[in-house]
């Protein structure tokens, strides 16, 4: 597993162990959705970071423009639905990153 996965992999159980607490403290859910902005940062600092290697995989180039479509949306549209695209994009991340570490050099 190599520094950018085990990045993610942190990225994305911070918000998930935080709302686990929840049963001791009902406060930290307050905690979990703050930490969720922790997660979509790391992402999209390590899409770019992997854009600039990789510029050509689509992928990429389709979660960055997911990602400059959300916050779009969501600084100009009431779009109830929003709250659905984070988790979407990063699990969309996710596969992206093991896609393109397992991906063999030509």
């Amino acid at each position: 597993m190599t520094l950018i996965q085990k990045i993610n992999c942190f990225a994305i159980g911070l918000p998930i162990t935080i709302a686990a607490l929840a049963v001791f403290e009902v406060g930290m859910l307050s905690f979990a959705l703050l930490s969720t902005v922790i997660t979509g940062f790391l992402q999209v600092s390590i899409a770019l970071v992997l854009f600039i290697n990789h510029y050509k995989n689509r992928h990429l180039q389709a979660y960055l423009l997911l990602c400059i479509l959300f916050f779009s949306l969501w600084f100009t549209m009431d779009w109830g639905w929003i709250w659905a695209m984070p988790p979407s994009l990063a699990l969309y991340m996710t596969v992206i990153l093991h896609y393109i570490v397992t991906e063999k050099p030509q």
